[in-house]
Order: structure tokens, then C-alpha cells, then sequence
């Protein structure tokens, strides 16, 4: 149904039946639009919903098929009202069509979902443009922290090369002097000396001769271990995309997800999973979906433990080994239109 209108703020009722879309002319674009400022009412029926101490965002999946999520807002013009702004950037209109999903959702401030509203828009093809790049998975939050995870590497990287230049430095004076003792030109311990000049020594000559270490050796091996520590340090290219893993799904659930691993992160987001309803068991223990990588460790409160939130309550997974299982609900569904979405992030083992 169209969404209604309160002076320029289009309103969302959080009350409606998750099976009915509110279309949001509002989000209606054209392809390469560099983004746009939407304005919304978000209301509990006919009251204003309160929005103090809670957040929004909005995840759509476009007519490619890509990912798009955009968190906060713009500008929270009347929090107690449900008055706020969002700016949709312009990664939501880069394929032309109607968009196969979206839906605006509201956490709380521990990032539990409270509600989500299912929307609908289009995206106009657009004829006068010039160059159209393809769609591609956009999740802000993640852009967000991978550039902050680059540019921390990146500094390491400077440092690293700072220190491997004063490395290089020493190394070339070393060079230096042991060339000079290659050529007899200082005396050296362990090793015949001679002397072709007069020497005075004003003191007695007294003790023993010690064995003398490699320094040659010894630069190389430093050499060796600082090179591979910069490899590493260097190495910010591991990035797999955002891959498709819809067809992993276990027997007894399906839905879509995508899954993407950079410099051993793990991001996995799952849309409308049907399935878990049907006596809120999965086979094999609630096993929902096999990840092409291992991994564990979750919430502080319980070792490999993830949380998230279904029929707007708590709930959470853990992983074993490469499969994701449901470990837990707080509040159990046997309606088939409660679908399970979720986002978890993990270091991949």
C-alpha cells in the first residue's frame, strides 16, 4: 500500500502486518542519483512512536540482486515525535527496477531490533547517462570500518618502512666494516692478526680469546624476519567480495545470504530464512547454513556465541566448526511469516 503523508515526512506504521510493504515513493530514484534526504514520520498506529535512545536503518536487496544498507540518521529533527531524516546514498540506484526487498528497522541502543517495516521503491533506468557502473553490494557500517582498518595498516605499513630504512642504513655500515676486517684492516678476535706497524701497549695482555659472532649471518636472518613481518603487515589485499551463499542453506531452511572475508574478517547477512518456524527445530541439532569458513568466538557472555534478534526478541547462533546453528530463542514462533534476519561477523579460523 502507498505510504501516507504528513507535510514533507512520509509515514511509517510500525504496526502493520509484516506481510504488507509500504511504498515509499519518497525512495524512488533515478539510476546514478547521487543520493537523496528523505524525510519520515515513524508512528505506533496513530501515535508517534518514541525513538529516544533507539536507532534506524534501512536494508533493501536491489533488482541485481545487491545488498544496500544505510544506518542512522541525518538529522533526528523530533526524537519523542518519530521526526527524523535519512540520506540514501547513491550505491541504492545503481540497477533500474523495482527492488526485490527493503524494510526500515529500529534497534535499541544495545543494537536489538525492535521493529521492521517492509517498504517497496524503484529505481528509474536512466538514458542520459553516459557511463553506468554495475550494482554492487553497499553495507555502510562495513565500508565504514574496513577504510578504518585500512588506514590504521596503512600507518603500520609507514612505520614498518621507516624502521626497514634505518635497517637498510645500519646494514650498509656494516657492510663497511666488515670489508674493512675482511681486508685485515682492524684487528679481530678468533682470528689471526697482523700487525705491520708499531703497537704500545701500556698495560699487561692477560685473559682469553672468545668466539666471535656470525654478524653477517646474523644481518641476513634479521633481514629475513623484518621482510617477513612487512609482508604481513603489507598484506591488505585478502578480499574475497560479497559471495553469494544462498544455496547453503541446510536442509529444512532457506532464504538468501551473502557472505565476504577481508583480511580475515567475516561478514555473513541472512534475509527472510523460512524454515525455523516449523516446530522452531532445523535438523541436525538446528544446523541453518554450512560458511566456506571456519570460525568461533562470539559474545563475551558465552564462547561462540552471536547474538541476534527474532520475533523481536533475543536470540542467538553459535558456530561449529563451518556451520552456523540456531543455539537459542527467547521467543518462539510457529507463524510461517516470521522470518529470521541477521547479521553476524566473525574471524575466520
Amino acid at each position: 500500500m502507498e505510504a501516507n503523508e504528513q507535510g514533507r515526512y512520509v509515514i511509517i506504521n510500525t504496526l502493520l502486518n509484516t506481510s504488507e510493504s509500504t511504498l515509499v515513493a519518497q525512495l524512488n530514484g533515478r539510476v546514478g542519483d547521487s543520493g537523496r534526504i528523505v524525510y519520515f514520520a515513524l508512528k505506533d498506529g496513530q501515535m508517534p512512536h518514541n525513538l529516544i535512545n533507539q536507532d534506524v536503518f534501512i536494508r533493501a536487496k536491489d533488482s541485481d540482486g545487491k545488498i544496500k544498507q544505510v544506518t542512522g540518521t541525518a538529522d533526528r529533527i523530533n526524537a519523542t515525535a518519530g521526526l527524523f531524516s535519512m540520506y540514501i546514498p547513491s550505491e541504492f540506484y545503481q540497477a533500474s527496477g523495482e527492488v526485490e526487498e527493503a524494510y526500515l528497522a529500529v534497534t535499541n541502543d544495545k543494537g536489538d531490533l525492535i521493529s521492521s517495516v517492509p517498504l517497496s521503491f524503484r529505481v528509474i533506468e536512466n538514458n542520459m547517462l553516459i557511463t553506468a557502473n554495475g550494482s554492487r553490494d553497499y553495507i555502510d557500517q562495513i565500508d565504514d570500518f574496513i577504510k578504518n582498518m585500512q588506514k590504521k595498516i596503512s600507518g603500520l605499513g609507514n612505520s614498518i618502512e621507516a624502521t626497514n630504512a634505518s635497517y637498510l642504513s645500519l646494514k650498509d655500515a656494516l657492510t663497511v666494516y666488515l670489508d674493512t676486517v675482511n681486508k685485515n684492516g682492524v684487528a679481530v678476535l678468533g682470528g689471526q692478526n697482523h700487525f705491520a706497524d708499531k703497537n704500545i701497549f701500556d698495560q699487561k695482555i692477560e685473559g682469553s680469546i672468545a668466539h666471535a659472532t656470525n654478524a653477517d649471518s646474523a644481518a641476513k636472518a634479521d633481514k629475513a624476519a623484518l621482510a617477513s613481518r612487512a609482508l604481513v603487515a603489507d598484506n591488505t589485499t585478502d578480499d574475497t567480495g560479497w559471495l553469494d551463499q544462498s544455496d547453503k542453506f541446510m536442509s529444512g531452511a532457506k532464504g538468501t545470504a551473502k557472505i565476504r572475508k577481508k583480511n580475515g574478517i567475516v561478514q555473513l547477512i541472512i534475509q527472510a530464512v523460512t524454515g525455523y518456524y516449523e516446530g522452531n527445530t532445523l535438523p541436525g541439532g538446528n544446523q541453518l547454513i554450512k560458511l566456506p569458513w571456519k570460525g568461533g568466538g562470539g559474545s563475551s557472555d558465552y564462547p561462540g556465541e552471536y547474538m541476534f534478534s527474532y520475533n523481536g526478541a533475543p536470540a542467538s547462533f553459535v558456530i561449529a566448526d563451518d556451520i552456523l546453528k540456531v543455539h537459542w530463542v527467547a521467543s518462539p514462533s510457529k507463524d510461517p511469516n516470521i522470518h529470521l534476519y541477521a547479521t553476524v561477523m566473525y574471524i575466520a579460523n
